[in-house]
């Protein structure tokens, strides 16, 4: 680059120094030596400065969505019809055409990685349009070695164009994926606790963590970053996918059609960043191209969600982080890592000790171990020393778990001490998953192998709406627990076939559907129940405000409400298993007088919560009405968030001078509903939900109290939740 050149590149220059820089170029020096060499050092200086400054700008420049950017994507969707009411209210009646902007985790153009994944990128979106070679591979097994998956290959073709691009570009797969007992292990064997930078105050939980031979890495965890006020934290979930460019790498970023802000940011570890975020699908990312390397980190934005009323219709709300907090995100990743397994790593040791040995004061033991060779229930003890609280009887949510280990249950053990509690360990085979050659899943001296690493207490703090983690101790145990204790027998109950209700589906407003089906046999076993039906997939086991049980002979119960049973029941003790629709099967041997007996003194009907009865209130529904609710939030194909509405019945709202009374199937029962009177003269009132319940035969209610008296005769109409409007009727 000639000086000219450098000093028109830069575009903000004066005239006169254009003009300098021209004299410079193009006309001789008559300048004394020693002046002709300072001049020179100086330009020297110069350029190498502007030059710098110039490939500074370059990078903040380049560090754009439109270079990472491989195309757009049209997408067609089908639009339902919403109208509960229809006949058939999920029938199609219409497409819609958005458009995705696919982005490659490949890293800007000019290198091999980023000119292979736009090939490959051009590959797939003209290869199989319609699907049809897609299509003739279900159900088959797969014919590619192990390190081929992942890369969404279907055929041969696309095979031989993968390696086709290995070739030309000079790249490796991604490698076999390195398994790890837990992914603390997997971050020692990298040499690193996570992947935050030394000096954060940020918190990290990795929930998930895979590595592969050739460097990639790919983790999805939590992270907490403090608050200006530096007490608190917020927290957010993000996916961080690490990839060397010497891998061939075809993930890709896919943003649905929504406004996207995109801004250059420099962390405080000098790792130049994109960032980008979009309001509307409550999701953002952050990309980061190193010399050999990319990262790219996906967050989940959402710090609240709640609905708002828009023209009488909710409208589903995300309150989301700001730009400060997604910098003070990149702040602290280390984008620079280059994830490698440190020398010794095969043998390195995890100092995992037996069960019954003590850690820091921590024991965790086995108590039991049975199988009814379907399934098996495991009991461990868990022990504290003395003045730690593992189980808080106040408190159903605050229990102990492992931080890496088997997912189980925490419960008190009976000893009447806060420090000592059982941790259940259980599994049930389904029908789908039996062997094939007739063999027992779990037979007896099956050996269950135990790895629990850290030890957590852990409750749910309802006003922040948040999980509460406290770590107890590190330490790794590792054992094995033989199912010693069995009872393998299945006994038959059926005869012949019967037939019972079951459910079959729900409808749109969420109400169950039912149909008389034939069962053709119940298996009972001490730790389940194999049923088998015309429709595999009936419930005959539970249904709104029915459940099962297996009674026993001396007259107690075990309700359950899917195959499998909490408990181990004793075959020899029971008397019958009635069904969610109360259909009584009794076992083998047990005659009908003494099920007869045992029916009449176990089941009257239970006394179930009384609808309040006003006589000085009046009825505003005639018919039964479909309300639409914010049931929850639901992520698409490309990771964004979108709501999920659901519809249900409120078949009754009778207004009293003092509130409310509402028959509904839920959405009604929550705390936070809030319902508007308004009045005649332009007033309005609200109602507060005071509380809730259901009476003997399942029927639900919501119970509303009005912030001052209302008076009847003035009432215009009344505003529920989302929107609907119930007129009082003229006296």
């Amino acid at each position: 680059m000639t000086n000219l050149e450098l000093f028109t590149a830069l575009g903000s220059i004066s005239s006169e120094n254009l003009s300098g820089a021209e004299d410079l170029q193009n006309k001789p020096c008559v300048c004394p030596k020693h002046k002709i060499q300072m001049k020179r050092a100086v330009l020297i200086a110069a350029v190498i400065a502007l030059t710098l400054l110039l490939v500074g700008c370059a990078v903040v420049y380049v560090l754009s969505l439109d270079e990472i950017k491989l195309g757009d994507r049209l997408v067609t969707y089908d639009i339902y019809d919403e109208n509960p009411n229809s006949n058939d209210p999920f029938a199609v009646v219409g497409q819609e055409t958005y458009t995705q902007q696919v982005l490659t985790l490949a890293g800007l153009d000019g290198t091999h990685a980023s000119q292979a994944a736009r090939e490959w990128y051009a590959f797939c979106e003209s290869y199989d349009p319609d699907g049809t070679i897609q299509k003739a591979t279900w159900g088959k097994e797969r014919e590619l070695s192990e390190e081929y998956y992942g890369y969404g290959l279907y055929s041969q073709e696309m095979k031989e164009k993968l390696d086709e691009i290995l070739t030309k570009y000079d790249l490796k797969l991604r490698g076999k994926q390195v398994e790890f007992q837990t992914n603390k292990l997997l971050f020692r064997a990298l040499g690193m606790e996570n992947v935050l930078n030394l000096d954060s105050e940020a918190q990290m939980n990795v929930s998930h963590a895979a590595y592969y031979e050739n460097g990639n890495l790919d983790l999805y965890f939590n992270i907490s970053i403090p608050s200006p006020n530096g007490t608190d934290f917020e927290k957010t979930n993000g996916y961080l996918y690490y990839r060397p460019k010497d891998c061939f790498i075809p993930d890709t970023a896919v943003l649905t059609e929504a406004q996207w802000e995109e801004w250059n940011y420099t962390t405080a570890s000098g790792d130049k960043v994109l960032i980008i975020r979009s309001e509307d699908t409550a999701s953002a990312w952050i990309f980061c191209d190193m010399p050999n390397h990319t990262a790219s980190l996906r967050l989940d934005v959402i710090r609240k969600m709640y609905e708002e009323m828009k023209n009488g219709v909710p409208v589903a709300k995300f309150d989301i982080m700001t730009k400060e907090q997604l910098e003070q995100v990149a702040d602290a990743i280390d984008f620079s890592l280059e994830p490698k397994l440190v020398d010794g790593w095969e043998t390195m040791s995890d100092d995992a000790v037996p069960a019954g040995q003590e850690i820091n004061g921590y024991r965790i033991e086995p108590v039991s171990a049975f199988t009814d060779g379907y399934g098996y229930q495991i009991v461990l003890r868990i022990t504290a020393p003395e003045g730690v609280v593992l189980t808080d009887p106040e408190d159903h949510t605050a229990q102990v778990e492992p931080g890496n280990g088997p997912y189980g249950i925490c419960k008190e053990d009976g000893d009447g001490k806060l420090n000592t509690c059982y941790y259940i360990l259980s599994d049930y085979t389904r029908k789908y998953d039996y062997p094939e050659d007739g063999s027992l899943p779990y037979p007896e001296g099956y050996v269950i192998p135990v790895y629990w690493e850290d030890l957590y207490y852990s409750y749910y703090n309802f006003d922040k709406i948040e999980s509460v983690e406290t770590l107890l101790t590190e330490g790794t145990w590792k054992f094995d627990i033989p199912l010693t204790n069995a009872d393998t027998r299945e006994i038959e109950l059926l005869t012949q076939p019967i037939t019972a209700k079951a459910c079959i589906g729900w409808k749109i407003d969420g109400t169950d559907v039912f149909e008389d089906l034939q069962i053709a046999s119940i298996k009972l076993r001490s730790l389940g129940i194999d049923l088998t039906s015309e429709d595999e997939n009936a419930d005959f086991f539970c249904f709104t405000g029915q459940f099962s049980y297996i009674v026993m002979k001396d007259g107690s119960s075990v309700e359950f409400t899917w195959h499998a049973l909490d408990q181990p029941i004793d075959l020899d003790q029971v008397a019958y298993v009635q069904l969610a629709d109360k259909t009584i099967v009794p076992m083998p041997g047990v005659d009908e007088k003494t099920i007869q007996v045992i029916s009449e003194a176990l089941y009257t009907e239970p006394e179930g919560d009384q609808i309040p009865v006003y006589e000085d209130g009046v009825e505003l529904i005639s018919e039964p009405v479909l309300l639409k609710n914010l049931a929850g939030y639901a992520t698409d194909a490309t990771g964004d968030m979108g709501p999920l509405y659901a519809y249900f019945t409120l078949s009754s709202f009778i207004l009293h001078p003092e509130g409310a009374v509402a028959q509904d199937l839920r959405a009604l029962e929550a705390p936070d509903t809030e319902i508007q009177v308004m009045m005649k003269d332009g007033r309005t009132i609200l109602l507060a939900n005071s509380g809730c319940g259901r009476t003997a035969d399942g029927v639900a209610f919501s119970t509303f109290k009005a912030e001052s008296t209302i008076d009847l005769s003035k009432v215009d109409h009344v505003i529920l939740p989302d929107g609907t409007i119930l007129t009082v009727p003229e006296a």
